[in-house]
């Protein structure tokens, strides 16, 4: 008989210590053999409150009109899931026919986190490496990456790309001219000319794809390696990945996205699309002469051209894929000061330095966007940090409180608004959701209990 480990039955019954008996422990599962799969894959004890039922009706509501096909969310607080559901569907149309049989949305579907990429993967990736003293928020991109320093780009240091404040273009059609070589998207980027001036923020693509390649640079490893063995493995996230379909998952376990890319041929199309979008005319004659179009609903490639064309799936700005518990075990690390079940990433002050107001700008911290609009409206906006991905995924924590909302949808299967070249945006929906559960929770912390410390280091 295949014996329950210590560690397993502590994450099961959701406790430090106590009276819990074994019997217990298995209740709900045939046997003792089977409990294993009987624990939920992130680890996290589930005890539901009651007053934030009130969700569903919100995100019903919206799904309603078509904002999206389907969800998942969980809300987390203490190291426990206060709150979890999974709505509609995670593959609902096809290149925008509606499906015979569409598939339902799981709890654990996974979806393409786009720009949550950069606070979920990158910016772990550069605390970690803070946090352990190889790198410096202070010094220039180029001291670590030397053929940077060019066409103004001399002083831009890694703070000015953590706060989008580099000067560097805000997003390139890298995909019109590489194919999937991420060494050839370095030196794009690198032979870049600076578009802003440096410290004045404009929200930048460019600037995380660097991050990333600063990771791989300081680290000897590639960008998904580091941050699958530093960060995932760790605290067991095994539903967390990039390129999901090369790495033992299937378009069943994944969420589905757009109808190809129409919106990124719409920024591109500057005759059939003037003015929409970034100006793209110097990129007129590669994109009469680009094929490289996808013509299917792309289930496990990510949506962003520049991650899936240009650099292969792989990159600091997208491309990373997860579920919603995994991603509230991260942030239920981050709210711990940085430790999980014994497992610690990163120190609290290298939590606090990055969730913090940057450059006298109450909205910006250090990879992490605050107090946006998603993450509520109330007298706790500034309490919350998170960041959103163009998919219509979200994270959001906050810090005073100790929550964690993950608020995971596919809006790009609804395809485009009528008479649009655009996606309905669930940021209105994400943020009511926030604002009832901060309004649920109040502004005060939880009382931490002996338990709740020993916890977090089992």
């Amino acid at each position: 008989m295949k014996k329950i480990s210590r560690r397993s039955f502590m994450i099961a019954s959701g406790k430090a210590m106590g009276a819990m008996t074994v019997a217990a422990a298995f209740a709900g599962c045939a046997s003792p053999e089977q409990a294993e799969n009987c624990f939920k894959p992130s680890g996290m004890p589930v005890k539901e409150d009651a007053r934030l039922t009130a969700i569903d009706a919100i995100v019903e509501n919206y799904m309603g009109q078509g904002y999206f096909s389907g969800a998942t969310i969980v809300v987390a607080r203490c190291g426990r899931i206060v709150y979890e559901k999974s709505y509609g569907y995670a593959m609902l149309n096809d290149m925008g026919v509606r499906l015979d049989d569409p598939r339902p949305m799981e709890m654990n579907t996974m979806f393409d986190m786009a720009s949550c990429t950069k606070i979920m993967a990158t910016t772990q990736s550069i605390m970690k490496l803070y946090s352990e003293g190889k790198i410096d928020l202070d010094a220039t991109v180029a001291s670590y990456i030397p053929e940077f320093a060019k066409n103004g780009k001399e002083n831009v240091t890694v703070h000015q790309l953590l706060t989008h404040t580099s000067g560097l273009p805000q997003w390139k059609a890298m995909f019109l001219y590489i194919d999937k070589d991420k060494s050839k998207v370095l030196d794009y980027i690198c032979n870049c000319e600076l578009m802003f001036a440096p410290g004045e923020e404009k929200y930048s693509d460019l600037g995380f794809q660097m991050l990333g390649f600063l990771v791989e640079r300081i680290t000897g490893r590639d960008m998904d390696e580091y941050v699958q063995n530093e960060i995932y493995k760790p605290l067991n996230l095994k539903r967390t990945t990039y390129l999901p379909l090369k790495n033992g998952f299937t378009t069943d376990d994944l969420a589905a996205t757009s109808f190809g890319n129409p919106y990124e041929y719409a920024m591109v199309d500057e005759i059939g699309h003037p003015g929409f979008g970034y100006d793209c005319t110097a990129d007129l004659d590669a994109f009469s002469k680009f094929d490289g179009w996808r013509n299917y609903t792309l289930v496990g490639e990510c949506n962003d051209g520049n991650a899936w064309m240009a650099n292969g799936g792989v990159a600091g700005h997208a491309g990373l894929y997860s579920d919603a518990e995994d991603l509230a075990v991260l942030c239920q690390a981050m709210l711990n000061g940085g430790i999980y079940k014994g497992v610690r990433l990163y120190r609290q002050d290298v939590i606090d330095l990055f969730t913090s107001e940057q450059n006298g700008k109450p909205s910006r911290g250090l990879g992490f966007e605050r107090g946006s609009s998603f993450m509520g409206r109330g007298d706790r906006h500034y309490d919350a940090f998170g960041h959103a991905g163009f998919t219509g995924t979200h994270v959001v924590m906050n810090k005073t409180n100790k929550t964690a909302v993950v608020f995971l949808t596919n809006k790009q299967n609804v395809g485009f608004k009528p008479n649009s070249t655009s996606y309905y945006s669930p940021y209105s929906c994400c943020g009511e959701i926030c604002e009832l559960v901060w309004n649920t929770f109040g502004a005060e912390a939880p009382a931490e209990t002996l338990a709740d410390k020993i916890g977090a280091w089992l």
